[in-house]
């Protein structure tokens, strides 16, 4: 079942955080530069068309980088503070992040300190949906996406545990959500693969998730399946590379979840994390914006993951 939040918790969302930029809570400059740019990838009738938005937002200039002893999210600031207590046990709190990458970007953070290189629990992955349902209900007019970057070379840049919710540009339609497009909603077993396209070069694997919130948590375990059976995946491809860590984007909407196994967490100076496999290129600066538009936006993530697993089958999962 979902979790409970207060009814009026999208209005309150807006509001606040009008509130938080109007007094400088909230770092955001509407000084952003979108470019909306198409790579073809493969060849002939079977090639794949993937949407990518590069952005330049200069205000991630200013965005630091946490650690255990200098942790923002141990007491954050009540002015970037949606909900206090959140979950059947009060474990989490909904926060703004205070470098956004869009308006309203927030956070599920855990209210004491677990670290952001552990897996999602059950309550993490239903606290996470609930607001992607809640969000679907109360502001249908944009779609929203959560994402956890996890382990060193995800992308994070705090090491307490949270997970972020962004809306989505409009008329953009990242690979995975196309990906689920193409099926109807299944669990990936060992009869049954992960969604994965064949023309992407790097490792990713998406399940279609149920279109019904009721169905899909009818039994809230079934959400974990989902995520263990990917994570699954992601564990193997991590091993078959020698990889001395476990690092993975995670992507959650309503529709899908996809997992992305990471090798490195920047191209140079070009940090990725799971907005760059969502198909945002996020450049703090023009130099980098450059860098990106030389080299191609497939190429820096594939570079910053490991080689597609299209040809492997279940039987071969060491997980």
């Amino acid at each position: 079942m979902l979790f409970e939040l207060p009814k009026d918790f999208t209005e309150t969302l807006a509001n606040k955080y009008e509130s938080a930029v109007a007094d400088n809570s909230v770092v955001f400059s509407d000084k952003v530069t979108n470019e909306l740019v198409n790579n073809t990838i493969g060849e002939g009738e079977t090639s794949t068309k993937v949407d990518f938005q590069l952005t330049i937002l200069q205000s991630l200039q200013h965005r630091p980088t946490g650690t255990v002893d200098k942790n923002p999210f141990e007491n954050p600031e009540p002015e970037l503070t949606v909900v206090e207590k959140y979950g059947p046990d009060d474990e989490f709190r909904i926060v703004f992040n205070k470098f956004p990458v869009v308006p309203r970007h927030f956070m599920i953070v855990t209210r004491e300190f677990k670290s952001q290189n552990t897996p999602l629990s059950l309550n993490e992955l239903v606290g996470a949906y609930t607001l992607l349902a809640r969000l679907r209900k109360d502001d249908s007019d944009h779609d929203w996406m959560a994402f956890y970057n996890c382990g060193p070379e995800s992308g994070a840049s705090q090491p307490h545990k949270h997970i972020q919710f962004m809306t989505i540009p409009d008329s953009f339609a990242p690979f995975a959500s196309q990906l689920a497009d193409t099926t109807e909603a299944f669990l990936p077993n060992d009869k049954e693969e992960p969604l994965v396209n064949a023309d992407i070069p790097f490792a990713h694997f998406v399940a279609r998730l149920p279109d019904s919130s009721e169905d899909l948590l009818s039994d809230p375990e079934d959400l974990t399946m989902y995520f263990v059976s990917l994570l699954q995946r992601v564990l193997t491809v991590l091993k078959e590379n020698e990889a001395s860590h476990v690092s993975y984007n995670f992507i959650m909407t309503t529709k899908y979840m996809m997992l992305v196994p990471r090798s490195h967490a920047k191209y140079e100076d070009l940090g990725i994390n799971s907005c760059g496999y969502a198909g945002l290129i996020l450049c703090k600066n023009e130099e980098l914006h450059s860098l990106v538009t030389k080299v191609s936006p497939v190429a820096i993530l594939d570079a910053c993951g490991f080689p597609n697993t299209k040809k492997d089958h279940s039987d071969e999962y060491k997980y």
